[in-house]
């Protein structure tokens, strides 16, 4: 049977759109995606937009700023269409600039401190000026290791309070100091605490001289003298905490 060209294009479109609408379908509402997160031929590009903002405009699709979409989730209750959870959009926001939220918000989470942030820091190589996304305010603060892989981000958060701890609000030095490395780097097995290490050496000599108190007092001398020995011993530090080994 022959059939013309026009009849074949509705049949590759109609391939694709199934192809579209099926990945789209298998995804879970409220999560955004990009159309980095479909898989269609390169050179249909521009129908995959097409076929996005008809969704979008069918309501099916939520448009949350351009190229970038989700599935609204409906509320159990039958109060309709329920928002786009916060994490989901600072998620969005991180790996759109490639980083990672710390700051205040990871602070409280890790319970270094109760305060809650006005403004969310994210930690990425590429400085932007602060703006509001989806009512959040959020800046950019300096990542010190490129590219971090997703396991890494809580040991650099860790690191990120540690370097902080003279602003972290409504706790001392010491607070923070005995904090993190009694919640946390006691409770590590030796191969994270070498990782945290690693990872130090990218950081400020201040990050690393407190690490390396927090090590001695817990009888990881080894990884104490790593660190002490990236930092200049003539180097000074104003800080104002006492490591245990030294009462």
């Amino acid at each position: 049977m022959y059939l013309c060209g026009e009849n074949i294009d509705n049949k590759v479109m109609d391939g694709l759109r199934e192809n579209i609408v099926s990945q789209i379908s298998g995804m879970e509402s409220g999560r955004v995606f990009t159309y980095r997160d479909l898989e269609f031929p390169a050179e249909k590009f521009g129908n995959v937009i097409h076929i996005l903002f008809e969704k979008s405009r069918a309501g099916e699709l939520i448009r949350l700023e351009r190229g970038a979409f989700y599935k609204p989730k409906k509320s159990a209750l039958g109060l309709g269409e329920m928002p786009l959870y916060e994490d989901e959009k600072l998620k969005y926001v991180s790996n759109k600039l490639n980083g990672y939220v710390t700051g205040l918000l990871a602070y409280n989470s890790m319970g270094v401190t109760e305060q809650v942030p006005s403004v969310i820091a994210i930690a990425t190589k590429k400085y932007a000026r602060p703006f509001v996304f989806q009512n959040l305010k959020i800046e950019t603060v300096t990542a010190y290791v490129d590219d971090p892989h997703p396991e890494d981000i809580e040991y650099l958060r860790l690191l990120d309070a540690v370097k902080d701890i003279k602003k972290i609000p409504a706790r001392t030095q010491q607070e923070v100091y005995d904090y993190v490395k009694n919640k946390y780097l006691r409770e590590y097995p030796a191969a994270i605490l070498q990782k945290i290490v690693s990872l130090a050496k990218e950081y400020p000599p201040r990050v690393r001289k407190i690490l390396s108190d927090m090590f001695l007092d817990l009888g990881e001398k080894g990884m104490s003298d790593e660190l002490t020995a990236t930092v200049f011993p003539t180097t000074r530090f104003e800080l104002n905490y006492l490591p245990a080994y030294k009462q």
